[in-house]
């Protein structure tokens, strides 16, 4: 076989590796280095797009490690999912690559802006999925990186492709200063590290607990959950273990995963749906006990994935899913494509196209605030942290893992809460139709969950927490720089490219 496939292959074995077995993320330290190589070795080759070949095989290998579970549910999806991220990744390494060259400089600086900038602008467009940004790597090793707090997952990518450069150098050059460059090596690895380390072990700055109930219904996505003729008895299930635990526990909140209702409520006329007045008379009959619970609901047209919060006020509070899973939940590109908005994916027999027009970013309750959470979002670190108020409170996540089966899919989705609250330095309680739930500190410390595919219910008391963190004060400043400046960096590169054109031209 040709010893650049190879490359391309280790590559991608090691980018993808940390993304399918968590306790592997040191190797995403080295993942970049055989591509590395390749880019070196390729610069000046006569075909331009040789490493654009290479670099998409690479990224393919890594997105199949990542999420080949997604075909559990939809295959069609995730075939599309992966040749678009592949090519996509492959483009953004393509044009560092020709930025490097046409600017005669060390790759170091367009990788670190092109790269960064991409994962920014992969949060917010149309075909979001930031599921392999590279801060995401450490979502199983949370002492690994409580700066979280400052920069994000964001910062996380940072460092990995510093130490992949530093690395990569140290092998090109062996003997070039190796015991001041080592050096250098240990500090850029260890101080992260060791202050990480010591923001672990500080004491956490809580102004009050809240004690909480949450119900894990355990009802299986394919065969049970999403049939309407059981809806009223999975309902009615869920309803009497909610009575019990509110009667025996009292509970301040009491949390119920993603679309436990299945019946539409209409935000204008609530009332008219008997599955909210039962809650309804839940409330009445526990005053104490505020509820979150996951439904689909509408207004007028608009049809949202929703959190239905009842509180003292006993009016119905909603907060709309935002960010939509592409393909799934969403057809991308609708306000032009809208020909298209009726044909998302079908996903274990459920099929449905919804808005993301959302007015809340947080519900406040006992002088407690709470933020939301839905399935997807768990993954922009951005969004999620800067929808935290300067208020006492804590995070609360609805979701339903039980589409990925017994694969790695639900085991990392569940580390991303981690990540969440270490960087709001918030509690964090995940809810989950198949699991796991749990109750996640500020530190990204479990310190209760759920078994996988039972039916659970776990109670508790979470802390509240007022301090807003840096990140969350200033959301993903370093995206947001490096977006901008590579935006720049490759018009700057358009422009020499050109100039250098009509120069050969002339002479």
């Amino acid at each position: 076989m040709n010893k650049n496939i190879l490359f391309a292959i280790a590559s991608g074995l090691l980018l993808g590796m940390p993304f399918c077995i968590p306790q592997l993320f040191p190797l995403i330290f080295f993942a970049w280095i055989p591509l590395l190589w390749l880019e070196e070795k390729t610069i000046d080759h006569h075909n331009p797009y040789v490493l654009f070949n290479y670099s998409f095989l690479s990224f393919l290998i890594w997105n199949i490690l990542a999420y080949w579970w997604v075909g559990k549910a939809q295959i069609t999806g995730v075939i599309l999912i992966l040749l678009i991220n592949s090519l996509l990744l492959a483009l953004i390494f393509w044009l560092i690559s020709r930025s490097r060259k046409h600017l005669k400089i060390s790759i170091l600086f367009p990788f670190l802006l092109i790269w960064l900038g991409f994962e920014y602008f992969d949060t917010w467009w149309d075909l979001a999925w930031p599921w392999l940004n590279l801060g995401n790597a450490f979502a199983s090793a949370p002492k690994w990186i409580q700066w979280y707090n400052i920069t994000g997952t964001r910062g996380g990518s940072l460092w990995v492709i510093l130490i992949n450069i530093r690395f990569f150098s140290l092998i090109k050059n062996p003997r070039k200063n190796i015991a001041l460059r080592s050096i250098g090596m240990l500090l850029l690895i260890g101080i992260p590290f060791l202050y990480s380390i010591s923001l672990y072990h500080q004491k956490e700055n809580a102004t009050g607990t809240r004690s909480f109930a949450l119900i894990q219904p355990n009802l299986d996505p394919y065969t049970e959950k999403f049939v309407p003729a059981n809806e009223e008895k999975h309902f009615a299930g869920f309803m009497n273990t909610a009575d019990s635990i509110c009667s025996s526990q009292r509970p301040d909140f009491l949390f119920a995963p993603e679309t436990v209702i299945l019946t539409s409520i209409d935000e204008n006329k609530p009332k008219k749906s008997s599955s909210y007045t039962q809650l309804l008379d839940l409330r009445k009959k526990y005053p104490k006990t505020k509820i979150l619970i996951g439904t689909h609901s509408n207004i007028e047209s608009e049809s949202f994935n929703s959190a239905l919060f009842l509180s003292d006020s006993l009016t119905p509070h909603f907060y709309h899913k935002t960010k939509l899973v592409p393909l799934f939940e969403k057809v991308p590109f609708d306000k032009y494509l809208s020909f298209l908005k009726d044909y998302s994916l079908e996903i274990g027999g459920y099929q449905g196209s919804y808005s993301s027009r959302n007015d809340i970013d947080y519900f406040i309750s006992d002088s407690a605030a709470l933020v939301p959470v839905v399935c997807f979002e768990s993954i922009f670190s951005d969004y999620c942290a800067q929808r935290v108020p300067e208020l006492p409170g804590f995070l609360c996540m609805i979701t339903n893992d039980g589409w990925w089966k017994t694969t790695p899919g639900y085991k990392h989705h569940f580390n991303f809460s981690r990540l969440r609250a270490i960087e709001t330095r918030r509690d964090y309680i995940r809810v989950a139709n198949n699991g796991i739930s749990a109750y996640i500190n500020s530190k990204g410390t479990i310190i209760a969950k759920t078994k996988w595919w039972e039916k659970s219910v776990l109670t508790g008391k979470f802390k509240l927490m007022k301090e807003k963190t840096f990140y969350s004060q200033h959301g993903d400043f370093i995206g947001r720089v490096c977006l901008f400046t590579a935006i720049l960096l490759l018009i700057f590169v358009k422009i020499r490219i050109a100039t250098q054109s009509n120069t050969t031209t002339r002479s």
